[in-house]
């Protein structure tokens, strides 16, 4: 006999199964650090620290916070918290121990230099779509991380090519580098500084003259990017950074000179990724050199798609309840915390 959809809507929490029902509490502390290990900064900041007593005394302990992950998908829009001030207090709660380091969005050059002072182990370092890191903030902190392995920016539009080279030399155990550049053409220079105020019914001879003036501006930009600048990345990562096993250049400008270059001085590479590297031409010499020295080599027209494999990895802790409105008897994956009141709640 089937049921009704109308009985299974009426299920309850009663009525589940002992084993959804668990007590987050009762956990041996080696496995409540592992989950709280996996969760990001933010998750425990906000909402791991208040299931009860025993998690908000484990969440200040330091080894929860060797990694902190201040991913937050850009939802600072909506959401109101302060998180450069939360990304200070996971600082402070790893008592200088922090090994690796994720930054979105809000990093700044006095955000990284506290960071750096304040821990001196970092051995990963990511900072993703900060435009407030500049060449003169990362040249002034990279003396103070000796022991950096992984370093990812993620289009951070204000960093050059000139802190490269002090952090290839301030950092002789980098084995891997990410620079995924946002290629700028040379008529984005212009059209972002340019503001057309054509009235109505005013004459168009002067939007041509505009429109002139925009074009001839967009070939002498070009002119200047095509004088040798196009290298200038790949140069400063040949010239300091010579004990790479991964490197990813994604979207960035360099020619043939340029990866002849890192090919030549960089010879531990193992992997390669030059997707949307659209400069480089790879049909003669050089792409039978990378395809014999790479063994992971990821060409300028390579897909972006994340593989289905990717997406199934359990890099995330779910805590799996069956929910009772959920008529097609569904398993939904999702966090839930038991939200407790305490006196000395941050306000972020």
């Amino acid at each position: 006999m089937v049921r009704s959809s109308t009985k299974r809507n009426r299920l309850n929490s009663a009525e589940l199964p002992n084993r959804t029902r668990r007590n987050w509490s009762e956990l041996p502390e080696e496995l409540t650090f592992q989950v709280l290990s996996r969760l990001g900064a933010i998750d425990v900041l906000t909402s791991a620290q208040k299931v009860c007593t025993q998690w908000r005394r484990m969440c200040k302990h330091p080894m929860v916070w060797r990694t902190i992950d201040m991913a937050n998908d850009h939802f600072f829009h909506e959401v109101h918290y302060d998180l450069d001030k939360m990304c200070h207090h996971a600082v402070d709660r790893s008592f200088g121990r922090v090994e690796d380091i994720n930054v979105e969005y809000f990093g700044t050059d006095e955000l990284l230099k506290y960071i750096t002072d304040s821990s001196s182990g970092i051995k990963r370092l990511r900072l993703a779509h900060c435009p407030k890191i500049t060449d003169k903030g990362l040249t002034e902190v990279a003396p103070k991380l000796p022991l950096l392995e992984d370093l990812d920016f993620t289009s951070c539009k204000n960093i050059s090519h000139e802190p490269l080279k002090v952090i290839g030399s301030s950092c002789p155990l980098l084995k891997s580098f990410k620079l995924d550049t946002w290629f700028k053409l040379p008529e984005d220079e212009v059209y972002d500084d340019t503001v057309f105020n054509i009235e109505e019914g005013e004459d168009t001879d002067v939007e041509v003259e505009v429109n002139a003036e925009v074009n001839a501006n967009a070939v002498a930009v070009a002119e200047v990017v095509m004088d040798g600048e196009m290298d200038a990345d790949a140069l400063a990562i040949a010239g300091s950074m010579h004990g790479l096993h991964h490197l990813q250049l994604f979207r960035n400008e360099l020619t043939n000179d340029g990866l002849s270059e890192i090919l030549d001085h960089c010879p531990r590479l193992e992997s390669l990724d030059l997707r949307y590297c659209y400069n480089l031409n790879l049909k003669g010499d050089l792409g039978i050199k990378c395809a014999e020295r790479i063994k992971r080599l990821q060409l300028p027209d390579n897909s972006t798609d994340i593989p289905k494999t990717d997406l199934l990895k359990k890099d995330t802790v779910w805590f799996t309840y069956r929910s009772a409105d959920d008529v097609e008897g569904h398993v939904a994956d999702v966090i839930i915390f038991k939200t407790i009141d305490f006196t000395d709640d941050y306000e972020w």
